[in-house]
């Protein structure tokens, strides 16, 4: 009897180790970390700033490349390239992922790769148009993020808004100021 328990007891163990085994680690959002590299090139002796990867790391070790393509300026004039920024882009409550893909003009107007974490496929998923929003202000309240950029005394505005999980362009201004104006 003592010998039929213990096999019984062993078959129970082998069983619920099979069990755990063949259960899938799912990762959730809370278990990455982000690291990126700004990779340069030279042109006629002027470098400049052409690609950004970021390596993206779950808690077991296990990463994958996320591959973002900056305006070639110099980086060693400007800042920003690869700064990570980790934001609630879509307002759902869990932070997203955004990669600084540097200044676009002489007056700044920066832009990023934005990437959103889908809950149900538990990966960080990439939004198309994110990178055309110059310097994003988000609007929790409306859902709405508001892009702004400079050219001399040329002042755009564009208003993005999330419509059935997709970054939607819903409105664009320009406005004009003189010299007088300011």
């Amino acid at each position: 009897m003592k010998k039929i328990c213990a096999i019984l007891c062993f078959m129970a163990i082998v069983s619920v180790a099979a069990q755990c085994a063949a259960q899938k680690y799912v990762p959730e959002r809370k278990d990455y970390t982000f690291k990126t590299k700004v990779f340069t090139t030279s042109d006629d002796d002027f470098t400049v700033a052409d690609s950004i990867i970021t390596t993206v790391t779950d808690k077991r070790g296990e990463s994958f490349q996320l591959v973002s393509y900056t305006e070639p300026l110099d980086p060693e004039y400007w800042r920003g390239f690869g700064d990570i920024v980790e934001d609630d882009i879509n307002f759902d409550g869990i932070p997203d992922l955004m990669i600084c893909l540097g200044p676009t003009n002489a007056f700044g107007g920066f832009t990023y790769d934005g990437y959103v974490w889908d809950k149900k496929l538990h990966k960080f998923i990439q939004v198309e148009n994110f990178n055309e929003i110059m310097d994003p202000a988000y609007v929790p309240s409306e859902k709405k993020i508001i892009g702004t950029f400079r050219i001399d005394n040329n002042y755009w505005t564009s208003i993005y808004q999330w419509q059935n999980g997709k970054l939607v362009l819903i409105e664009e201004s320009m406005d004009t100021f003189n010299d007088s104006d300011e």
